[in-house]
């Protein structure tokens, strides 16, 4: 089922459908506030395992062609100590040599929620080698 919808670029509209529930954030926070809950999607089983087959094939794409080596997030083997590890490397080896560093860190936590698809997808495909189809 995940070939046949991967290769047709449709993902079936049953797949779709979940059930959302509000969970508060913290225990203390004030449950008549709206603000103080996220949102949990509960996905049906054959949505989950569609997606890590997705994740997977993803992955694999994007370490096979050495286009990830500096991701830390979804990566076997990485995280943020990782992460934190590379940054600190580099400025250590930055001051060995007497060059300047500067890093900026940015919380991008919310930065694809505008995106327009079209242009996304345009992207995965000419940077990436990803297609999709629309």
């Amino acid at each position: 089922m995940a070939n046949v919808s991967l290769s047709s670029g449709n993902f079936y509209h049953t797949l779709k459908e979940y059930v959302i529930s509000l969970l508060l954030k913290k225990p203390a926070l004030d449950k008549d506030e709206l603000s103080n809950y996220r949102p949990i999607f509960k996905l049906s089983l054959l949505s989950k395992i569609e997606e890590r087959v997705v994740k997977a094939r993803l992955s694999d794409h994007l370490t096979s062609n050495n286009l990830n080596l500096h991701q830390s997030a979804y990566s076997k083997h990485h995280s943020t100590e990782t992460a934190l590890l590379y940054i600190h490397d580099h400025l250590i080896n930055a001051r060995g040599s007497h060059q300047i560093s500067c890093h900026c860190f940015l919380d991008l936590s919310a930065a694809f929620d505008p995106i327009d698809h079209n242009i996304l997808l345009t992207c995965l495909l000419y940077w990436f080698g990803i297609k999709a189809l629309l």
